[in-house]
């Protein structure tokens, strides 16, 4: 296992989330989507009120057309270039959802300012990126896979905190379960810790030795204690998991 003070690498994180066509003034030719519940476990699932000075912009989702999610060297090439001249701050990594019962690639883009987002995806087909065209999307859940650049920064060992997003944090753990699995063991470890509200997704990084298995963790009230006890319960059930039956 790994024990440093700062991970930087290139990672991933595996969630669900509701998504639904993007709600614009601008009406995009190409099929965007936008995710109503950001962070599930710990806004929509407990009614937790949002008010603006702590509202988490929503993540984009622009569905590529026939760019299979081993071509990411290619978007990030884009992405890089498209930086240099774009005015506006942005990020955007390379994911895979599903849409219509198909696996889909995408560009999930983060923005402070999304009025500028027509002419960013303008600058992206100039770029090579060809889009699906938009139609009709009636709110649908989707398991996501999204690969990023991560800088975590050591809070102790095996328990990191991100230097980009705040309030989210990230702990290491041995073994790695598939999502239906993960789901299950997060409802059991919410059911037994009295800290219910925060929302936890799969992560992981890539090392010389191999991923790195972890779990991503938002909450506005995150203590050490609390995350240490979360660590703690993750590990005895995800052990727990694999020996029962999927």
């Amino acid at each position: 296992m790994e024990s440093t003070k700062t991970i930087e690498s290139l990672g991933f994180v595996i969630k669900k989330e509701t998504l639904k066509l993007l709600e614009s003034e601008h009406k995009f030719t190409e099929l965007i989507l936008e995710d109503l519940d950001p962070y599930p476990g710990f806004y929509d699932h407990f009614h937790i009120p949002v008010n603006e000075a702590e509202k988490k912009p929503r993540s984009i989702f622009a569905i590529i057309k026939d760019m299979s999610f081993e071509q990411m060297d290619d978007v990030t090439r884009i992405t890089s270039a498209i930086k240099k001249n774009f005015t506006k701050r942005f990020d955007a990594v390379m994911g895979r959802l599903t849409f219509q019962n198909n696996l889909v690639t995408c560009v999930r883009i983060y923005m402070d300012d999304y009025s500028s987002l027509p002419q960013l995806i303008d600058l992206y087909k100039l770029s090579g990126i060809s889009f699906l065209s938009s139609r009709p999307v009636k709110p649908y859940s989707t398991l996501i896979n999204i690969r990023k650049y991560m800088v975590l920064e050591q809070i102790i060992p095996t328990i990191y905190r991100d230097t980009e997003l705040k309030d989210t944090y990230y702990f290491i753990v041995e073994k790695f379960v598939n999502w239906p699995k993960f789901e299950t063991v997060t409802i059991n470890v919410r059911n037994n810790n009295n800290h219910k509200v925060y929302d936890a997704a799969q992560a992981g990084y890539y090392s010389r030795y191999g991923i790195v298995e972890m779990v991503r963790i938002y909450d506005q009230k995150a203590t050490l204690d609390n995350l240490l006890f979360l660590k703690e319960k993750y590990e005895i059930e995800i052990e727990r998991s694999l020996y029962q039956l999927s």
